[in-house]
């Protein structure tokens, strides 16, 4: 639609798509650590705040540039919530029951996805126009204002309140937390001695050295590699979609556009089906064999949907392969490598 609105090649298209994902790196990589600075519970409400209002700018956005722009600021918003989120939940969550917890705050990106997906369809038969785009990217100041309500009242970290010298309201949340009275450690009021954060963490080589290497290829590498797989897949599965199976031959773009929404909505189900098995598996079989299996999986999915190019009548003639295909790429990212470089 946005192709269309704004009569854009696939470069500046592409380009669109990928602007969110590349503020949210820009995002993650300099703005995190303001979460160790400041706390985390001001960054929970200013890069809300900062998801509103760059959100509503996208629907006013005049050209494909001017979106591109606003949706990079968006996904600085995004990056900036998405380590500090991680952290905290990790800072509160007991150890037995961690991975679960953590996959299980996770798969909200999985029904976020899918309601979407279901957002799309339901605006484009309302107003099947080709500037329903706006509508649908406005759609998500909703949510994020519900979310800002719900976290007025999320308590600061107490392992961050101890490490800053607020050891008696940190006992007090702890307490809360916890049920029963508790005391702060020295390991409490002691920062984790670890290789620098943002943007010192490109300019020196900390990460590289010996004490920190494997554990830096084991955690990033498998993460660059299941967000190309993740990304590249999942940003363009209705222009994938279109292209293999779902477009008419003789339909209109929007009817295009309305097919291949409403199979993206019923590919995202997928999505959320793997992350509930990985809230029940992860603590049972652990995330390594979890990661494997779904990267393994994934790869032969990609080749399902590969071969349905390459038989005789294309992918159009046979859409079992292509269901099966995506079917089995969304429930494996989310059950092996999308939960478990979270949680590793």
């Amino acid at each position: 639609l946005v192709a269309k609105d704004f009569t854009v090649g696939s470069a500046l298209q592409g380009l669109v798509s990928a602007a969110a994902i590349v503020g949210a790196m820009c995002g993650a990589a300099l703005l995190g650590p303001l979460g160790d600075r400041i706390g985390r519970s001001r960054i929970f409400r200013l890069d809300l705040w900062m998801f509103v209002v760059f959100s509503v700018l996208c629907t006013l956005a005049w050209d494909a540039w001017s979106l591109a722009a606003f949706r990079f600021a968006l996904g600085l918003a995004v990056g900036l919530d998405y380590p500090i989120a991680a952290g905290y939940l990790a800072e509160i969550l007991p150890s037995k029951n961690r991975g679960r917890w953590l996959v299980g705050a996770f798969s909200l990106q999985a029904a976020g996805i899918l309601l979407g997906a279901v957002v799309g369809v339901v605006v484009l038969n309302v107003r099947p126009e080709v500037d329903s785009w706006r509508i649908m990217l406005g759609f998500g100041v909703l949510p994020a204002l519900l979310i800002i309500w719900l976290r007025r009242a999320v308590p600061e970290s107490p392992r961050w309140l101890a490490q800053n010298g607020h050891e008696e309201e940190a006992c007090e949340i702890g307490r809360a937390l916890a049920g029963v009275p508790v005391t702060v450690t020295g390991a409490d009021r002691e920062r984790q001695e670890g290789p620098p954060e943002g943007l010192r963490a490109f300019l020196q080589p900390h990460l590289f050295s010996r004490r920190w290497r494997r554990r830096t290829i084991f955690t990033a590498v498998p993460w660059f590699l299941m967000d190309i797989a993740t990304y590249g897949v999942g940003i363009f599965t209705p222009t994938l979609l279109a292209s293999f199976a779902l477009a008419g031959a003789n339909s209109t773009f929007i009817a295009d556009d309305i097919a291949s929404t409403k199979g993206t909505a019923v590919l995202d189900v997928f999505l959320v089906i793997g992350f509930w098995l990985a809230i029940v598996l992860v603590d049972r079989v652990g995330r390594v064999p979890l990661q494997l299996t779904g990267f393994g999986v994934m790869a032969l999915a990609l080749c399902i949907l590969a071969g349905s190019a390459q038989l005789p009548g294309g992918p159009q003639a046979h859409l079992s392969m292509v269901v099966v295909g995506f079917a089995l790429f969304n429930t494996f990212m989310n059950l092996g490598p999308n939960s478990t470089t979270f949680t590793l």
